[in-house]
């Protein structure tokens, strides 16, 4: 277990080592999730899902312009 003592600063700013940042592989503005179990306090790297839309993109956009063109007659 790597174990670091640090600081928190002015409005709760916490310095994260560079070693564990690069372990972690984050960077300057990358978001991260925060989570409190007990007395723990987790961090680890926030990763968006991505949904995989493939050809449904055209259909969806073939049904919205349908539904306009019936909207507006």
């Amino acid at each position: 277990m790597d174990v670091t003592v640090t600081r928190i600063g002015k409005k709760g700013v916490i310095v994260i080592p560079k070693r564990l940042r690069e372990a972690l592989g984050l960077e300057e503005g990358m978001s991260v999730i925060l989570e409190l179990k007990g007395d723990r306090l987790i961090l680890r790297p926030y990763v968006p899902k991505r949904v995989r839309l493939k050809g449904r993109v055209s259909e969806i956009v073939r049904k919205a312009k349908e539904e306009e063109m019936r909207l507006e007659a």
